[in-house]
């Protein structure tokens, strides 16, 4: 039996209506009830997180912005990385297409060139709304990330521009098809989980994650069991052949496959 669950949560965790259902809910309740460790592992921001883990009602640490910040039970930061300042400020100085949104993180704001209603409608009532701004004067020190919302036929060519400028010093990923993050290079799940194991004193064998996006890769790679959701993106599909799956999202896959464990 594994001691501690990691989830994504869009695709994995919630439903697509971006909420977590009353199963889930109770699932993860009795899966910590019993000895167990769960932990949220997403690329939302740290506000939203939190909200979701007060409707969990109960105090789990939280992976966030794509293992930019790992946050602990009593909400202290225990891991953190920031883009670096300079490739922030060279991102919100290029000049990309108009239908391409920027949006910019920091660890108390969500900024954008223009915000837009698909994101906001993905928002989890948590009070992190998009703010728009003029991001080439805005202070890039505590920059978490920045992502890019378009069609993938224009994201594309901005992840070869920006994997070519500037290779190894940034991490890029498709968390979704319409959806581009830029972190630092060593930012991903994968060392954050790492990072939640060694706070906990666990191993990586005592570990079982699930997910469903190419940002969940490294996460996945790293535990024991790696776990994909039934409506898991093509790619992570092929970078992880031999993996188990759940159900969908939809169909409250991370529960079912959580109640199972508990009845072995």
């Amino acid at each position: 039996m594994y001691k501690i669950a990691i989830s994504d949560l869009d695709g994995t965790l919630l439903g697509p209506d971006h909420k977590i259902s009353p199963k889930t809910t109770d699932t993860v309740q009795r899966w910590v009830e019993s000895g167990h460790k769960f932990v949220i592992a997403t690329g939302r921001h740290y506000i939203e997180a939190k909200s979701l883990q007060k409707a969990l009602d109960i105090p789990i640490y939280l992976v966030t912005s794509n293992g930019a910040r790992v946050h602990n039970r009593e909400g202290e930061i225990i891991h953190q990385q920031n883009l670096d300042i300079d490739i922030a400020q060279g991102i919100c100085d290029t000049q990309f297409d108009d239908a391409v949104q920027i949006n910019l993180f920091t660890d108390h704001n969500w900024y954008a060139n223009y915000c837009i209603a698909e994101l906001d409608e993905m928002g989890l009532d948590a009070g992190f709304d998009c703010v728009a701004a003029d991001l080439n004067v805005l202070d890039k020190s505590n920059t978490i990330k920045i992502f890019f919302w378009a069609e993938a036929r224009l994201l594309q060519p901005i992840y070869e521009q920006l994997k070519s400028r500037y290779g190894e010093r940034v991490n890029l990923t498709f968390s979704l098809e319409k959806c581009l993050e830029v972190m630092h290079a060593g930012t991903n799940k994968g060392e954050a989980v790492k990072a939640v194991l060694r706070d906990k004193g666990l191993e990586t064998a005592d570990a079982i994650a699930f997910g469903d996006g190419m940002n969940d890769v490294e996460m996945l790679n790293v535990v024991a069991k790696p776990v994909l959701m039934g409506n898991a993106q093509k790619a992570l599909r092929q970078a992880l052949p031999d993996a188990e799956f759940a159900l969908s999202s939809k169909e409250d896959g991370v529960a079912v496959f959580l109640d199972k464990l508990l009845t072995e």
